[in-house]
């Protein structure tokens, strides 16, 4: 407290008391203990002098016990649908009655536009009693001329049938769940010769 006030002497050099019969002269403040306590109050001093007053930044206090816990929120809006991909989707059905499905036919169904993507498919007898051997079942679309799959067709399903044994022939369906504008990139993951 001394070290202050001696400081606050310093700044201010002079102080002029005036008081009834002393108000004509004037005061060398040399000591701390020539100003009474409370005297002179902060907004007394200068900028440079209250800049002066402020010590060394303390060390860090510890940290607080953790507050309670708030209250629950509201319930958040709900969400929108995700979309499943199946808008729109429908199965398209070719149907061979004729009862001529031999071993190494092939039978195929296709969607409604080229671009529909057909995403699942397969074949079913009208006699559910009775199997019938397939070959290959994959999607596609043929090419009767050279009676091969044309590439990069998805719009569709083929059937080949495999040996039946001497069986007679079935009449088949073949179906194929198409969904509209759908791209699904076709990715060889797999090659036997080069991955063992």
């Amino acid at each position: 407290m001394k070290k202050g006030i001696a400081a606050i002497a310093a700044v201010f050099g002079v102080l002029a008391i005036t008081s009834g019969a002393f108000a004509a002269q004037h005061y060398m403040i040399s000591s701390s203990s020539q100003i009474k306590d409370g005297a002179v109050s902060l907004s007394d001093l200068s900028k440079g002098a209250r800049k002066a007053l402020h010590g060394n930044k303390g060390a860090k206090g510890e940290s607080g016990p953790q507050g309670q816990q708030g209250p629950k929120g509201d319930k958040g809006d709900t969400g929108a649908a995700g979309d499943s991909y199946l808008h729109g989707a429908y199965y398209s059905v070719a149907y061979y009655d004729k009862g001529d499905t031999n071993g190494g036919a092939i039978a195929t169904v296709a969607c409604k536009a080229q671009s529909d993507t057909a995403i699942s498919g397969g074949v079913s007898a009208d006699d559910y009693m009775k199997t019938v051997p397939v070959g290959q079942s994959f999607p596609g679309r043929m090419n009767w001329d050279t009676n091969t799959p044309k590439p990069d067709r998805l719009d569709g399903w083929i059937v080949q049938f495999a040996s039946q044994n001497g069986s007679a022939p079935e009449k088949v369906k073949v179906w194929a769940l198409c969904v509209p504008g759908l791209h699904v990139p076709v990715n060889q993951t797999y090659t036997q010769s080069i991955d063992g």
